[in-house]
């Protein structure tokens, strides 16, 4: 036989409405925090970016661009990647190895570094990486030591021009020029002299290796791996951005740490917030419970009756608040993109997974909550009940309250804080955004619910 809901409870939903819109509100509010949450940490787990430079570089070998950290021991031991500020770049004599494996045409050492013309700023490159960015002369040939390649308006072969590198300012010969795209003036070097004049001699940003016809990429690079051994760390695919440069790393972890902690706090600061709400509920009918008990009702059917009656509210609340949550995560990560913390290339990622974990935790948190407050309802005696009833209930604390209170006023404070500075004062505002608002969720969450009761009109 199929389960029918408690009818008692589904009577109490259907014509108690109000007795049921504090439960209701927070139950839906936990959704939407929760769903919006879940799609900033699932945006964090798969974000990748499109190769832009290595985009014709099947394979990429490059210093791991983060630091890994052990902290503790045993039971207490901790581990985690932090990203590193700078491009961390790896031995220019490991270009030769990387060519000499079985499969590679040619291994590309590549440095992008700045360089200044008077008083305006060039981009400069090794000329072997126009093998996988595609740039072609239109006029003289490549770089010699002590030449340069031009892309910048006026420029001609032959020109003298001085460019201030980490050496100093030093003349050289304009053998080539290229089309002068929109973006800034670009300038390449010979490759031996480019790594010698980037600031880090000896040392390039990555190492682009080209495969030979009808070599696939991942089987050079298996090879290439496993010629530089612990040296590099090899990329092919969409992991080819990760040796651009550590924006990615740095907006994985951002919206990793944000998601999971802000989805955390607010899936715990739910149930206690619902459970209160429930128990507002519960105690609102308490003369039901009493009459209920009094007839001879046993604890069981008691605690049936109340968990289903939040079981019956907390689907259609959790559903309610997926929308809301939806809209909530793409607003939050276009702030997050408007305001450079995230690579403009990077989407967000939206699947059933988070939605049907916030439908989840809502669900939970109502059983739970109902669980937590038909407790006393179902063990008092008949008698008890009924005297109790009659008595008025306690006001709300006079510690909690105001606590609450603060709480709130401190939230906006620190939203007034972070909403006008940056970098890492306005993060380290944000994590006491969440949680000052969250501690006021909790602490005032039963007035809250009690003035929805009163605003949507009596039990």
């Amino acid at each position: 036989m199929a389960y029918v809901p408690n009818g008692l409870a589904r009577a109490a939903v259907r014509f108690k409405p109000a007795a049921f819109a504090g439960t209701f509100v927070a139950l839906m509010m936990a959704s939407l925090i929760v769903a919006a949450c879940g799609i900033l940490l699932e945006t964090g787990l798969r974000a990748s970016v499109p190769s832009e430079r290595y985009a014709g570089a099947p394979v990429v070998a490059a210093s791991k661009q983060s630091v890994h950290f052990v902290a503790g021991s045993g039971d207490s031991k901790s581990e985690s990647d932090v990203p590193l500020p700078d491009q961390a770049r790896v031995d220019n004599s490991l270009v030769a190895k990387a060519g000499s494996v079985p499969g590679a045409r040619t291994a590309v050492p590549d440095v992008t570094f700045p360089v200044k013309s008077g008083d305006k700023d060039v981009t400069a490159h090794g000329w072997g990486s126009t093998s996988f960015t595609g740039e072609k002369l239109t006029a003289g040939r490549a770089p010699h030591p002590g030449e340069v390649v031009l892309a910048a308006p006026g420029a001609s072969v032959g020109d003298r021009t001085t460019l201030t590198t980490a050496d100093g300012p030093r003349t050289f010969r304009v053998s080539g020029t290229v089309r002068a795209g929109e973006t800034a003036p670009t300038a390449w070097f010979a490759d031996s002299e480019a790594v010698r004049v980037s600031g880090h001699p000896g040392r390039v940003d990555a190492i682009a290796v080209l495969p030979e016809k009808g070599v696939p990429a991942d089987t050079l690079k298996s090879r290439v791996a496993y010629a530089l051994g612990d040296k590099a760390e090899v990329h092919t695919g969409d992991d080819r951005s990760e040796a651009e440069g550590s924006s990615l790393a740095y907006a994985k972890e951002m919206l990793t740490g944000l998601g999971g902690s802000f989805g955390g706090i607010a899936a715990l600061t739910a149930v206690f917030t619902a459970a209160g709400t429930v128990a507002l509920s519960v105690g609102q009918r308490a003369r039901e419970y009493a009459l209920l008990r009094a007839i001879g009702t046993t604890p069981r059917q008691i605690r049936r009756t109340i968990a289903t009656e939040t079981l019956l509210v907390a689907p259609a609340a959790a559903l309610v608040g997926l929308l809301p949550g939806l809209a909530l995560a793409h607003w939050w990560f276009g702030q997050l993109k408007e305001k450079g913390a995230i690579p403009e290339a990077v989407d967000l990622s939206v699947s059933f997974i988070p939605l049907v974990a916030a439908v989840g935790v809502a669900v939970l948190t109502a059983l739970g909550a109902g669980y937590l407050a038909a407790r006393r309802p179902s063990r008092i005696k008949p008698g008890q009940a009924l005297s109790e009833a009659n008595v008025e209930r306690v006001p709300f604390g006079w510690i909690r309250t105001p606590l609450g209170i603060a709480a709130a006023v401190g939230g906006v404070i620190f939203a007034g804080f972070a909403a006008n500075n940056t970098g890492d004062d306005a993060a380290n505002a944000a994590l006491g955004i969440v949680m000052l608002f969250m501690l006021a969720v909790a602490l005032l969450g039963p007035l809250v619910a009690r003035g929805c009761a009163a605003l949507f009109g009596l039990p």
